[in-house]
């Protein structure tokens, strides 16, 4: 089996159950599905839908930060949407965090996430050797 290292940060959300924040294998860094929850574990942030798409991309990038990663680094975006018809504000926010040439993605509609987030995201990156 290959050798998994463990991320973990104070600057996200650390985990209270059975996952990991990011796990890393050499370069491929894969992330855990990220809300807009502040990282000191109080819930979702305040301020509606940008508040909690912009937060979980902040938890993302400091997760990748820990990890010696950039957003830069992305190669793979997965987006759950409560509301499907929040793409295009989605798309804003994510164009504000990514650039070209952007992250492969998919985005999904789901019917519901953990408490009542409406938007969450998780990644792959490639990264330097560590």
């Amino acid at each position: 089996m290959a050798r998994l290292n463990v991320v973990l940060t104070d600057k996200a959300p650390v985990p209270t159950s059975g996952y990991s924040q990011a796990l890393r294998q050499g370069n491929l860094l894969v992330t855990s599905g990220y809300l807009g929850t502040a990282p000191d574990g109080s819930g979702l942030v305040s301020g509606g839908f940008e508040a909690e798409a912009r937060q979980a991309l902040e938890n993302i990038k400091a997760v990748l930060e820990q990890a010696g990663g950039a957003l830069a680094d992305v190669i793979r975006v997965n987006v759950s949407l409560t509301d499907i018809k929040r793409f295009d504000e989605m798309d804003a926010i994510y164009c504000e965090y990514f650039s070209e040439p952007y992250p492969t993605r998919n985005t999904i509609g789901v019917r519901e996430l953990w408490g009542g987030a409406q938007v969450g995201f998780d990644v792959w990156a490639i990264v330097d050797a560590e």
